[in-house]
Order: C-alpha cells, then structure tokens, then sequence
C-alpha cells in the first residue's frame, strides 16, 4: 500500500500536478496582464508614497535582497524603510519607471508567478527631476485565498542609465 501511495504521488509530481487558486488566470496572456496591471498599481503607490496601499501588495514574510542594500526581512521592515529614505523628505520624490521591453512574466506552477525586467529611477529634487539609475528585478508573486501579493524580491545590477 506504500508503494502505491508512492507511486502516485511521483505520477502526480511528474505530470505537474498543483492545486492552482481559481483566480489563476487561464492563459499566459492572462497572468501577463494581471501580474503587468499589479506592478503598475504597486509603483503608483511608491511613485506618490501611499505607503498604506503599498503596503497591501507584499506578503507578511516578504524576503527583500537589494545589492546595495543588503536583505530586508519583512513587509513591516521594508515599508518603514521605504517611508524613511523616500517618503519623507520635503522637496524630494523618487520616481521608478520600468524599461520598455524588458519585462518577462513567467508561471509559478502551484504558486503564482514571476515579473522579471529593469527600471529606471528618477528623483525629483526642488521641482527638477533628473534620472539617477537604473537595475534588474525580480518579483516573486503569492496567489493565496485570491490575492497576488509579492512575496520575494531581487533588486540588483544597480548602476547608471543606460
């Protein structure tokens, strides 16, 4: 009886066998537009630093790894550093901006899935913006219970525009 329950169990690993949440869209094309629509939301909070609606778009446990920055542990962590270093200067605003062309959306089997591409960043210091940067990324988003959250982030390659 063992041996069936194993090998099952490997049948159903071998054919890719999830229990997908049921708002996962049906298509690739789907999850592109849904995960593409998020980042959009997500960086209209961060743009204008609403910090409470940014704050809804990451996972309790959120594991961000900045190259510069070193590891934040948790949502609570990376949103009261956001609030410090971005949201609360008078006279400064950062303004993030992703590349065209560069995003990818990939399926997370049983998990959700991943946005990868670069952005750019532009301050805007006492009224004139300038462009300061630019990185890759790579967001891990969670579909659970109906809602993508983003649980894990890679934010690397920092360096000039190009």
């Amino acid at each position: 009886m063992k041996q069936l329950f194993l090998a099952v169990l490997l049948c159903l690993s071998a054919i890719g066998y999830s229990q997908k949440d049921p708002a996962y869209p049906t298509s690739q094309k789907d999850l592109e537009t849904k995960i593409l629509a998020l980042d959009k939301e997500i960086f209209e909070a961060y743009n204008t630093c609403n910090i409470e609606a940014f704050r809804e778009f990451f996972t309790e446990d959120l594991e961000f790894y900045h190259d510069k920055g070193g590891m934040t542990n948790t949502r609570d962590e990376m949103i009261a550093r956001t609030k410090q270093n971005l949201c609360s200067r008078p006279g400064w605003k950062i303004r993030r901006e992703t590349v065209p062309g560069t995003l990818k959306v990939y399926p997370l089997e049983g998990y959700g899935a991943i946005l990868a591409g670069e952005h750019r960043f532009y301050v805007t210091e006492n009224g004139k913006e300038q462009l300061t940067g630019q990185a890759k990324f790579t967001h891990v988003f969670l579909l659970k219970d109906g809602k993508w959250k983003i649980a894990r982030i890679l934010s690397y390659d920092h360096g000039p525009a190009k």
